[in-house]
């Protein structure tokens, strides 16, 4: 009995490892035509018990990850962590050419965003691309101290 228990196991097993082989394996890569993203970013955090902050110098980074077609970024606002808008970083849409990047910063004086701050970026493209690769770097040095860290886009509406 204990053995037709164990072949039951092991063959369950290998369909399981089997099916999600198959399907990882045929699964196209995800392509999308534009999308709205929300990223946190941090001006300043609070440390200790003593209710200090410190305060943050923030970097949004826009990545096309698309080897062949180029992106359009059409919108890249800074929101407060109230949620007012903090200012909008483009008059008119940038473009960014395959594999390309480029970068947005925030001061580390900039305090105002706040400790809970957000960019909105919208980006399309004329043709499904892979999405662009879209994060928040946070970085601060005081004396012989340092903090960093990042946070990821989430996506918020996506055009297929």
């Amino acid at each position: 009995m204990l053995s037709m228990r164990w072949h039951c196991t092991v063959i369950c097993s290998v369909s399981l490892l089997l099916a999600a082989f198959v399907t990882g394996a045929s699964a196209e890569p995800r392509t999308c035509r534009g999308q709205v993203l929300y990223v946190p970013a941090y001006s300043e955090i609070p440390y200790g018990d003593r209710g200090f902050t410190v305060n943050l110098t923030v970097t949004l980074s826009v990545r096309n990850t698309d080897r062949k077609n180029p992106i359009k970024i059409k919108l890249l606002e800074y929101h407060s962590s109230t949620g007012s808008l903090v200012r909008s970083y483009l008059s008119e849409p940038q473009g960014l050419k395959p594999l390309a990047s480029c970068e947005f910063g925030v001061k580390e004086s900039d305090r105002s965003g706040g400790i809970s701050a957000s960019f909105i970026v919208e980006w399309e493209s004329e043709t499904p691309v892979s999405p662009p690769l879209v994060e928040t770097v946070m970085i601060s040095t005081i004396s012989t101290q340092g903090i960093s860290f990042e946070s990821q886009a989430v996506v918020l509406e996506e055009k297929r």
